[in-house]
């Protein structure tokens, strides 16, 4: 009996033993390991016009950098793939207590058409990436379907561990997406056909170079061209019932890829006619983008310009080729009536 009542207390003593062990770290001596503590990132992409986070539909990798106050690197993390689709996706580091500061560097890993300085900084500032381009008589030309492009920061950020509990922190990565979609269209209101040859659009701006921290450096001007050029018609019928009467509309519809748009650029949308050689279309490109800025609620020109990354304009062209500014615009789907410009 007595044998019986001694395996018991042995038996009650060991599973209060498990229990201290599993229940983690509450009880602290110096004979238990620390705490479990880690500190993780997390990435979202809502500054878009849409204000919905599209992390995990666009972004296709991750390349993230850890300073500490002195400016020094302590630690980098890259992540790619499927993982970053999942919707739970965090990158955990190895970071010890401490305070840092992130700079993180989105799309990059498979992106031919954008260099980064370097993956092993020796500051923040060393961070710049750059717009490839190609010297076509003397011009600095992108003609390239941009892949998307996004930057983050978070400074400041106090990582403080617990020793008697277990740790968790998650920082918040907030993403901005540099690079823009840009359809330019050009109908003819007479609906006779539009030769692909007849016209070309291009887009001029400095904006090849980024900062650590996303703003612009001085660069080169380039000169975006199209990546793809298609010819349309489109029929429709005529407005009197029992008539077999038809309207066709022709169009050239120009798509291009451009770097982060400022709302003090000056950059320049033209549009050459190549037959005589003429300009018949020359706007500032984000003055006429800002025209619309209004329809999508009560932001700043930059944040409006941030937040969209898809724009189109609709040009229209009279029967002896020139722009029919008179007949007023589509920028987005809204029309407009542009600034009128002196002849060309």
């Amino acid at each position: 009996m007595h044998i019986k009542k001694l395996k018991s207390k042995i038996i009650m003593t060991a599973s209060l033993f498990a229990g201290v062990m599993t229940s983690g770290c509450t009880m602290v001596t110096d004979d238990l390991d620390p705490c479990p503590a880690l500190l993780r990132i997390r990435f979202v992409y809502d500054y878009n016009i849409k204000w919905a986070d599209a992390f995990p539909h666009e972004v296709t990798s991750v390349n993230v950098w850890a300073f500490n106050p002195q400016g020094a690197l302590v630690w980098s993390g890259a992540a790619a793939g499927q993982e970053l689709a999942s919707g739970n996706f965090y990158l955990d580091t190895p970071l010890e207590e401490g305070e840092y500061d992130f700079v993180a560097w989105c799309g990059l890993q498979g992106n031919t058409d954008f260099d980064l300085a370097t993956y092993t900084p020796a500051s923040k500032e060393e961070l710049e990436v750059t717009m490839k381009t190609v010297s076509v008589d003397g011009l600095d030309i992108s003609a390239s379907d941009l892949p998307g492009l996004y930057h983050g920061y978070v400074a400041g950020v106090e990582y403080v561990v617990d020793p008697s509990n277990p740790t968790m922190k998650t920082v918040t990565m907030p993403l901005m997406k540099d690079t823009k979609d840009v359809r330019v269209m050009l109908q003819h209101l007479d609906g006779s056909e539009i030769d692909n040859r007849d016209f070309t659009v291009s887009i001029t701006d400095d904006n090849a170079l980024y900062a650590w921290d996303n703003a612009l450096l001085p660069s080169p001007e380039v000169t975006y061209r199209p990546w793809n050029v298609k010819y349309g018609q489109v029929t429709a019928p005529g407005e009197d019932e029992g008539t077999r009467a038809t309207t066709t509309v022709a169009s050239l519809l120009f798509e291009l890829s451009t770097g982060r748009l400022m709302a003090d650029s000056r950059a320049m949308l033209t549009v050459h006619r190549n037959w005589d050689d003429r300009d018949i279309i020359r706007v500032p490109f984000v003055d006429y983008l800002l025209l619309v800025r209004g329809h999508y609620g009560d932001i700043p020109d930059q944040e409006y310009l941030d937040r969209m990354d898809d724009f189109s304009m609709v040009f229209f062209i009279d029967k002896n080729s020139n722009w029919y500014a008179a007949g007023g615009i589509f920028i987005n789907n809204w029309a407009v009536v542009p600034p009128q410009e002196s002849p060309m």
